[in-house]
């Protein structure tokens, strides 16, 4: 640096802050502060870490409050002299563009921007377990699973304490719009083979390890180290002997003889990713990961990438000493791919690298590659303690229909609704439990039992809290459904300025979100209905279209009405939206009510029907999960308070007990697999 060389600011920080650490660096003071001023930057140490930034920022702010000055003059002066207020903003909108452009950095801008729109387009994200994320040491964040491609690590920087930087596809980062958000949003750049692969020119033949082309042009598309994709393969190359011959690696086996079409898939080299997570992790900072490389709908985790371990591994062995910490992040949606859904962000036990594993990875060779497969294994292990999985989607159903029941239950039981933290460790407390008896008698039943029972859910209209509630059809179910529909109708009322203003957007975020789907879901394998493309374009698109409407329809208004509307329009129709989007929710809710009563009322036998198959699913859960985890002290106070508490509502209207299957019977169950489900989690952070 003193001699004028080329480094990276990322570089001179991560060196500095690792050498006044250490020891190594024998400067403090004012000298180490008088080497970082020479390279042309400034230093702030703050709890023995330090920062780098650009110095000039007395000419930013110069600039800054010289550009306000002469917007607001220009803005004044056109009015005093009789311009029209929304003609003189129009005119001066350049240079307070530029004022905010030049006081706000762009990532501090873009980052609010982003988050608040995770805020409006889920109801509810909370998070468990912040505190266990390290304050001050370099952590790795590895999130799981990736279920709504962009807004995922959005959802994560949201709720996490600490600042990180994701990693994300090149590919993305190409793009105009989203490649702007996301390197705004410090992302690391990570170049996929799968998104540089290309058709070749001509067709190849095979003969053994010799591929053979006609009308090929290897020598200018095809490189040692890369792939060719045909016949539902890929097989790595070794040597391009000429543009019609080429020597692979392994002979394909039970290839028909023929011509065939083929791709090429390019070797990428990773080093200056991995130096990047380096520097990064060197400067004491955050990254996120998400290690299962794209995102997807699955109902399990894909097989994680080796990519986790090298930057963990790698950075270890950069520097010694440094303490890193691995930190693994669960993410549940609730129907996360529609507007207004839920989330939980659930923080794991952070975890330090073992020395032995690094001293492995400096071996180089085999020894390094089973020390990235045991870390692999670790994080994998880590992962599976904040994530759900189910191998298809008729236990995860089974799963949400235990969860209801127990929330039913609780409800009935303590008069207090589960909060959506301990709803998603009951659901994976079901998950573990599941993995003991998924081979015993009866659960195949179980689960086309609650397929059948969600079908006639679907069928009739109603909701699983409908049939639990045994709704009687007398003077008071009437009275509330005539409530239930004056509410609906208000609110439904209130909602139509929002919903007819927010129409062209709807229409538009709904198109391309399907479009979108389709083309992931084409252009993956591992992709199930590609709903995790949904969300992130419903954001990117209404991020777009929101002002561009609001300067459209303020620009009528004006046109229409007058200036004075106009300009009451332009502050305040944004919270006459948002009002309309809470009328709506409202409305909904109630119409839902409303028709579970009239689908009662017009077939009072479906509900029998219904609540027999619910009965059915409760002793069937019962008798499968009896003899999972081991009971949990307290019980005897619980059961003493249910006692006293009266009982179920039978059908005539009075309130008794349920012989069948008593509340305690069903929460002490819960309660044993939730137990079963913590000593899980413990083990797993002990043996890390």
């Amino acid at each position: 640096i003193l001699h004028g060389g080329s480094v990276g600011r990322a570089s001179v920080a991560s060196r500095l802050r690792y050498g006044l650490r250490s020891g190594q660096l024998g400067l403090e003071g004012s000298v180490a502060a008088t080497m970082v001023a020479r390279a042309g930057l400034k230093t702030a140490i703050l709890g023995g870490g330090m920062r780098v930034a650009p110095i000039g920022g007395g000419t930013t702010f110069m600039q800054s409050i010289g550009c306000l000055w002469v917007a607001v003059g220009i803005t004044v002066t056109l009015q005093a002299y009789g311009a029209p207020p929304f003609v003189a903003v129009f005119i001066s909108w350049p240079l307070y563009a530029m004022w905010v452009y030049i006081s706000i950095p762009a990532s501090v801008m873009v980052t609010n921007v982003m988050f608040m729109c995770v805020d409006l387009f889920f109801k509810d994200v909370t998070t468990r377990n912040t505190y266990k994320v390290p304050t001050k040491s370099p952590v790795l964040f590895v999130c799981a699973p990736h279920s709504n491609q962009l807004l995922d690590p959005l959802v994560v920087m949201r709720t996490c304490p600490r600042q990180a930087g994701f990693l994300c596809a090149a590919k993305t980062m190409r793009a105009r719009v989203v490649g702007y958000i996301a390197a705004a949003l410090d992302s690391i750049p990570v170049e996929r083979a799968q998104d540089l692969k290309r058709r070749g020119t001509g067709k190849v033949t095979i003969d053994g390890l010799t591929v053979r082309g006609e009308g090929t042009a290897f020598l200018r598309e095809l490189h040692a180290k890369d792939k060719l994709d045909f016949g539902g393969h890929e097989y790595s190359v070794v040597e391009v002997v000429g543009d019609g011959e080429a020597r692979m690696k392994v002979a394909p086996i039970g290839l028909a003889p023929g011509l065939y079409n083929y791709s090429v898939v390019p070797h990428v080299d990773s080093a200056s990713l991995y130096e990047s997570v380096f520097e990064r992790l060197g400067a004491s900072e955050c990254v996120g990961i998400f290690p299962e490389g794209g995102s997807h709908d699955r109902t399990e985790l894909l097989p994680l990438k080796m990519g986790v371990s090298i930057m963990a591994l790698g950075a270890s062995a950069r520097y010694p000493g440094l303490p890193i910490r691995i930190v693994p992040v669960g993410l549940h949606y609730f129907k996360g791919h529609r507007f207004r859904g839920s989330v939980l962000v659930d923080y794991g036990e952070p975890f330090a690298i073992p020395p032995e594993l690094v001293a492995e990875y400096e071996q180089g060779g085999a020894t390094m590659q089973g020390a990235c497969e045991k870390l692999l294994h670790v994080v994998e292990q880590a992962l599976t303690s904040v994530t759900i999985s189910a191998p298809d989607y008729a236990t995860l159903e089974l799963f949400w229909m235990m969860r209801r029941l127990h929330m039913q239950k609780t409800v009935e039981v303590t008069g207090e609704r589960p909060t959506l933290v301990e709803q998603v460790e009951l659901t994976k407390a079901f998950s573990d439990g599941w993995a003991k008896i998924s081979k015993e008698p009866g659960t195949a039943e179980l689960q086309q039992l609650v397929a059948s029972y969600n079908q006639q859910l679907r069928l009739y209209g109603i909701r699983d809290y409908h049939v639990e509630a045994n709704t009687r059809i007398d003077n008071s179910t009437l009275l509330r459904a005539l409530f239930l529909s004056a509410r609906m109708l208000f609110n439904g009322v209130a909602a139509i300025p929002g919903c007819v203003l927010g129409f062209p957007l709807l229409v538009v975020t709904r198109y391309v979100s399907e479009n979108e789907r389709a083309k992931a879901l084409k252009g993956s394998t591992v992709k199930v209905t590609g709903r995790d493309v949904v969300a992130t374009y419903k954001v990117l698109i209404s991020l777009i279209m929101t002002p561009v409407l609001h300067i459209v329809y303020t620009s009528l208004v004006w046109r229409l009405i007058s200036q004075r509307a106009a300009v009451a329009y332009m502050f305040f129709s944004p919270f006459v939206c948002w009002g309309a989007v809470r009328c709506a929710e409202s409305s909904k809710l109630a119409y839902r009510e409303a028709w579970a009563i009239v689908s009662i009322l017009l077939q009072p036998s479906s509900l029998q029907h219904l609540q027999q198959m619910r009965q059915g699913i409760k002793a069937g859960v019962l008798s499968l999960f009896n003899d999972i985890g081991a009971p949990v002290p307290g019980n005897d106070a619980r059961r003493r308070k249910q006692a006293a508490m009266p009982g179920a509502r039978s059908s005539s209207g009075e309130l008794t007990p349920e012989p069948s299957e008593p509340p305690e019977q069903w929460l002490e169950l819960c309660e044993k697999l939730r137990a079963d489900a913590l000593r899980r989690r413990r083990s797993v952070s002990i043996s890390v």
